[in-house]
């Protein structure tokens, strides 16, 4: 995973990892303090990426024992995204999450008064009331408390002593408060509504500030522009310092000397903040810590995992009424290596994109597609597969956890532009990015621009502005029943007749793998020119 900076909005200053911020404290100290604060987000893999060689939280373990040996008070943050989705969950609801993350200070049963998380929007995919006995369960399971300090939950829902508000945490001559925000993205059944952030903030910063609280912390789960437009509002009611999550790519930036902070997905990375108050002033130090093959993972919490990945793998085997290895079947091989790490396929085009889009326009070649657009946080596989490679039935149910079946629709040109341009928008790595076929463009991500927008097959009639399109779409950008990815352009009355309609993604590739005589050829073809990587003309 690429330790790559943004420069996202002009006002912030987006910096390197190891610059230090100063500020003015809410109350005056005489004597010097230390806290150091471990942060992660976005972690869907107890056993990280790369077949275990990068991420994982046994090296996120590892890292908090490091720092409980250096520091007296180490604070550990999780701000969001972890119950779903992934292979595993589909089988136990996220319960392997949470006995992991019940490792992380060491212990299982004891509880970890040293641990917070918040709410992201995944936390909800199982979102009907039908649902809250399930979610009441892991809360049950999990030793840690969860903030949700804007979100309001419905009456005799989800219900636990572990959920808070607010935290106050006294660390030595530290008081620390912690409140959180979650996007309301995904709006279940059982939450009433869901504050906006400078709501939220004007609550709980004042609040925190008047119990005596030393630092107030925002643990968030949002866009970044969000982030970065809290630490915007008024000194009285914004935080000190943010950890977020929902981004799934390194981000530190500064906005009024104050830090926003998140981490790679899947613990490929952490957030490493000390923070030393002395005469009356605090100073942060964040850094980023590489969770590569280089850091060694805490052996007992790999040995849990690599557990519970086993017998997650042999339950869904007998559920199929297959052998215990019947994940490890070869459906083909690649040729190249095809490109899935999500800091590529939520930025760039990638030749597994491109693979999988053609795949799908020649599907739905019969009902006349022009395009294909595929929301890349459809495919969450999160790590290349090296050229030679086998492609197994586990890669393909790791990179496709949701349903992924397909719908013909139809816009005019105008709409198409629409798509683009919330495509390429928040350019941080996010599942919104669009992976495609059937036309090329320019993309300038200093610029945030598209341009040079052509369908393959516009030589063969002239494309107006009240032209129709025919795209294939995942049925999520269109349901009534999501948030379409942000792709609020897009909604079912644009439904076209299909005889392939619901064709699911997954299927296609399986069936596309299996009959190859030879491996794989997936390319990069320039249909969406970079013009910072690429020699666009």
């Amino acid at each position: 995973m690429k330790n790559r900076l943004f420069t996202l909005l002009i006002f912030a200053i987006v910096c390197s990892a190891c610059q230090h911020a100063t500020k003015n404290p809410s109350t005056a100290k005489t004597t010097s303090s230390q806290l150091a604060i471990i942060s992660i987000n976005d972690v869907y893999r107890i056993n990280g990426i790369d077949n275990g060689e990068t991420g994982g939280l046994a090296r996120v373990r590892a890292l908090r024992k490091q720092l409980e040996a250096r520091y007296e008070h180490v604070l550990f943050l999780h701000a969001g995204d972890f119950l779903h989705p992934s292979f595993i969950s589909k089988q136990d609801n996220g319960s392997a999450m949470i006995q992991t993350l019940n490792m992380m200070d060491g212990e299982l049963g004891q509880f970890d008064h040293n641990m917070l998380v918040t709410w992201g929007n995944h936390e909800f995919d199982k979102g009907r009331m039908k649902h809250v006995s399930v979610m009441n369960q892991i809360l049950a399971q999990s030793e840690f408390n969860w903030i949700g300090s804007n979100i309001q939950w419905q009456a005799n829902s989800i219900q636990s002593e572990k959920m808070k508000t607010h935290q106050i945490m006294t660390m030595g001559d530290i008081k620390v408060g912690v409140f959180s925000f979650t996007t309301g993205m995904a709006h279940p059944e059982y939450i009433d509504s869901f504050e906006d952030y400078k709501s939220t903030a004007e609550k709980y910063v004042p609040y925190l500030r008047d119990q005596g609280v030393d630092l107030v912390i925002g643990l968030t789960h949002q866009w970044l522009q969000d982030d970065l437009a809290m630490m915007e509002l008024p000194e009285a009611i914004r935080p000190d310092i943010i950890f977020g999550g929902h981004e799934h790519y390194v981000q530190t930036a500064q906005v009024n000397d104050r830090w926003v902070l998140k981490a790679d997905a899947d613990g490929a990375s952490a957030i490493v903040a000390e923070i030393t108050f002395e005469n009356g002033r605090h100073h942060v130090s964040p850094q980023v810590i590489q969770l590569d093959a280089a850091f060694a993972p805490d052996p007992a919490t790999l040995l849990m995992t690599q557990q519970l990945s086993e017998a997650n793998d042999i339950q869904y085997c007998a559920k199929q009424g297959m052998n215990d290895d019947c994940l490890t079947q070869v459906l083909g091989t690649t040729k190249n290596k095809l490109m899935a790490e999500e800091t590529e396929i939520r930025r760039f085009e990638t030749n597994l994109g491109n693979a999988l889009a053609d795949m799908v326009l020649q599907e739905f070649a019969s009902c006349e597609a022009d395009v294909v657009l595929l929301n890349s946080g459809s495919i969450r596989l999160n790590q290349n597969i090296p050229a030679g490679a086998a492609i197994t039935v586990k890669h393909l149910e790791e990179m496709f956890p949701y349903p992924s079946d397909l719908r013909l629709i139809e816009f005019d040109r105008s709409s198409f532009a629409a798509v683009l341009n919330h495509s390429i928008s928040s350019w941080t790595a996010n599942g919104h990015w669009l992976q495609i076929a059937g036309f090329v463009f320019i993309h300038n991500p200093e610029e945030q621009s598209v341009s040079h927008v052509h369908l393959n097959n516009e030589k063969d009639y002239p494309i107006t502005e009240q032209q129709k399109i025919r795209a294939v779409v995942p049925y999520y950008l269109i349901s009534d029943d999501t948030d379409h990815d942000g792709f609020t352009m897009l909604n079912e009355t644009m439904l076209v007749d299909c005889e392939v309609n619901g064709a699911q993604v997954k299927a296609l590739f399986s069936d596309l793998l299996k009959s190859q005589q030879q491996a794989l050829n997936a390319n990069r073809d320039y249909r969406i020119c970079n013009t910072v990587r690429d020699s666009c003309q």
